[in-house]
This record gives C-alpha cells, structure tokens and sequence, in this order.
C-alpha cells in the first residue's frame, strides 16, 4: 500500500498545517513541503530507475488497484516536486495575501494537501472511477483557495472555475461509465490492455471534457480569468499540474477508443492552432499573470500534439513536456507572486530594468522561459523528441513543417519579449527585492530544470518513458 499511503500522507497532513498555520504560516508551508517527500521519492524510483509500483490484484471492482511505470510517474513525480517548492515558497506570500484579506491562511493549508493529494492520485490510480475521484477531491480543494484567497471578484471567478472544472469532470465520468458497460474497469495504459476497439462516445466524452480541463482552444475562456485571480500559489499549480492531466486521460484512456485515424490527424491540426493562438494571446497581455495563463493555454496545445501524434516518440514528449512546463511555469508564477508582493504590481508596462533589482530572480525568470521555448532545460530534451515525433507523424510532408516552426517561432517571441520588458531597459528602482525562502524556492526550481537537462537524468527520464510506452504497444 505504499502508493496509496504516498498519495494520503499530504491529505492526512495537511489537518496538521491547518492548526499550524493558526500560529505561523512559514510552520504549515514547511508540514506541507515534507508531507509531499513520500510521494516524490515513490515515483522518482520508477522515472529514473526505469522500474515500476503495482499495488492491487486488478480484478473485477478493486479501488485499491494503483500503478506507477515510469510514463504516469513523471506526472506523479513533477506534482510532488513542484508541490514541494510551492509549498516553502507560499508562507512569505500568503502572510502578504492575510494581511490584505484581514483572515489567517488556515484555510488555503488546510487544502493545499488535499490538492496535490487528489492530483497524485488521479495519476497512479488504476481504477477508472478512483481516478474520477480523485480529480473531485483536487478541484474542491482548488475551489476554496480561490474564493478565499483569490483576487476581484473572487465568488464570481470560484463559480466560473465551478462550472467549468466540472463540466469537464462530469463529461469525463461519462465516458468512464460507458466503459465500465463494456467490462472496462481500469486505465487502460496501465492495466496493459490493447486497444479496446472504436467507441466514438466514450471517446468524445473524454476527450471534449479532457479538453475542458487542458483549457484547449474554443474551452479556454475560463483559465486565464482563474489563473489571474486565483493566489499566485495555486495558480504555479493550477499549469500545468492541474490542467495537464487531460492530456493524461486523452493519453492513457481516450486513445484506446479512437474511431479511427481520421480522429487522429484533426486533433493534430487543433493542438496546432490551440498552441499558436495561447501564444499570439500572451503577446499581447499586460497583465503578467494573464500572459502567463495564455501561455499556458499555448503549452498545452504542444502536449496535446505529443499525444495526437500518436507513436512512442509523442507520448514520450507529452510526458517530458508536462515536467518541463510544470517546473518553467512555477519558477513564473511564482515570480509573478513576487512581484506582487515587493512591487505591489502585475503591470509589465509599470516594470522593466528588474534584473538589477534582484538579478537572481531575474535569472530565475529567465531559465523558466527558456523552459517554455525548449532552450537549454529540460524543455529542451522535451521539444526534441516531440520533433522527432512530429517527423515521424509527416515523414515527407514538409509544408506540415511550416505550422510547427510558426508555434516554436510564437514562443519564442513572447517569451523573449517579456524577458526584454521585465528584466531589461532603463532601471526604474534604486532598491534591491529581498532575499527569503520565497526567492530561494523559486531558484531551486529554476536549477532543477536545468539540472534535469543534464545525462544522466535528461536520458535516463527519456529512456525509461519511451521504453514504458513502445512496450504498451497501443499503435501496433
């Protein structure tokens, strides 16, 4: 039962950081950081050790079926480490966010467990309606930290997040049903079943509320409103931590029920136009957190293309992807966060010249968006094999190649161009921004995903999903 005692620790836990942060919040962040160790350390033995966790006799009805390969353990493991670091980094921020409130962060700790306990655990489940489940459990607990903690007109945005969260949930648990009436009872990547033959209902159901969740081109009207006014804590956590997990369930459920290739290639298509249209979007923002949710809503058109490509070399890269986005986003948002603490704005026009004001953040900052553009991080080795996997996919069709160099040229431009505006250009303070656990967690990550660049972890990582995945065998 270690999987599920993992996934449970942080939940348990966090009744502890409830009463601690009645007193010091730095106390509950540091209860929440160390119940998250458990988690990381399970799955990062199957990523980097290419082996695997199976708990459960999965056979008929079993709710305690969980596996972790090393494809479903990057997600795992990018939920605990990320969650790790946003955990010490939140007491600084959240003080600052209690003060203005006139309420303590009792509440924001208390579900903070609960969050990343329900994203983990949607991840390693094994049975389709645990994995539903757990999804319930993360985006209740999503739900109170922004109407407590949030920003504007926090109840509006919290039934906004509310409506949309489970219209997606709700259209994913139909389509769970319409397989369990078929004798389909777990994932099926991880219960090593071929494909399950065509089901073109369960497979829209999933894959429209799957795409609800991704925040996809034409459903994502609602993650740049929640992504800005959530606290800057959860919304490190909401991209791709949250969102990512509809390329999971397209990945791992809805594919195996594909009608046919015809699907196949039109979902290609709409991860490209998904992709370019969150970066053109984030371009034109002013509102640095909002640039930030359209970029998210760009990255996760690049994990759906891993996914639509549909051979080894995708999923591998739609796996890869959702670390690298996860750990170049939180360094982001989190930067974002410090800016509204010490500068007291989210205006990038208000801002510029700041690498002489904390230059550490500034590089930090700059490492997460080189995160996003696929330069000398993580991002990097994750980029690489999603070209190879685009290759693969078009062969000799090189006008294909046009619309993906468009998507690599758009991120690009506005992550450069953000680092140009924010960092660079006339200084417009004379002090420097403080040095706390705050700015140190944000550095950390920043190193991390440079470090994950490196062999042996980048191969290491690479190897063992593309192994995992070519092994399931689901496009021979």
């Amino acid at each position: 039962m270690i999987i599920l005692f993992s996934v449970l620790i942080p939940m348990a836990l966090s009744l502890a950081a409830y009463v601690a942060a009645k007193r010091s919040p730095y106390l509950a962040g540091y209860i929440s950081a160390v119940a998250l160790l458990p988690l990381l350390v399970v799955s990062a033995y199957p990523v980097f050790g290419g082996v695997e966790f199976r708990e459960g006799t999965f056979q008929g009805f079993d709710v305690t079926a969980f596996r972790i390969t090393p494809f479903n353990g990057v997600f795992a493991f990018t939920v605990a480490l990320v969650g790790i670091f946003v955990a010490l980094y939140s007491p600084p921020y959240m003080e600052h966010r209690s003060r203005e409130l006139g309420r303590d962060t009792s509440i924001f700790y208390l579900t903070y467990g609960f969050f990343l306990g329900g994203l983990a655990g949607a991840f390693v489940a094994a049975n389709l309606i645990m994995v539903y489940v757990f999804i319930e459990i993360a985006l209740i607990a999503s739900l109170f930290q922004v109407l407590y903690y949030g920003y504007g007109d926090r109840v509006r945005i919290t039934v906004m997040y509310l409506v949309w969260s489970h219209l997606g949930a709700l259209l994913v648990l139909a389509g769970f049903l319409l397989l369990y009436l078929k004798g389909v009872y777990y994932v099926p990547l991880l219960a090593d079943l071929r494909s399950l033959g065509a089901d073109q209902t369960a497979f829209l159901l999933i894959l429209i509320g799957s795409l609800i969740k991704m925040a996809a081109l034409g459903v994502h009207m609602w993650l740049p409103y929640v992504h800005a006014e959530a606290p800057t804590p959860l919304s490190a956590l909401l991209s791709p931590v949250l969102v990512g997990i509809g390329g999971y369930l397209i990945a791992s459920v809805a594919m195996y029920v594909k009608p046919n290739d015809e699907w196949v290639k039109w979902l290609v298509y709409y991860a490209i136009a998904t992709a370019i249209y969150g970066g053109l979007m984030a371009f034109l923002q002013k509102d640095i957190k909002r640039l930030f949710a359209y970029s998210t809503v760009s990255q996760m058109g690049y994990l759906l293309l891993g996914v639509a490509l549909f051979n080894s070399h995708g999923y591998t890269a739609a796996a890869l992807l959702y670390l690298s986005h996860g750990l170049g986003k939180a360094a982001l948002f989190m930067t974002a966060g410090y800016f509204i603490m010490h500068l007291h704005t989210r205006d990038i026009e208000k801002m510029g010249g700041l690498y002489g004001w904390r230059p550490e953040l500034a590089g930090a900052a700059i490492v997460g968006f080189l995160n996003l553009a696929g330069i000398l991080t993580v991002g990097m080795v994750s980029e690489i094999v999603l070209t190879v996997a685009y290759a693969k996919y078009f062969a000799q069709g090189y006008m294909y190649y046009i619309p993906y160099a468009v998507v690599l040229l758009i991120t690009g431009i506005y992550a450069f161009n953000t680092i140009r505006v924010v960092f660079f250009g006339p200084h417009k303070r004379e002090d420097r921004g403080p040095v706390d656990i705050a700015l140190v967690s944000i550095v950390v990550v920043a190193f991390l995903s440079v470090l994950l660049f490196l062999p042996p972890f980048s191969s290491a990582l690479a190897d063992n999903i593309y192994k995992t995945i070519d092994a399931a065998g689901l496009w021979k």
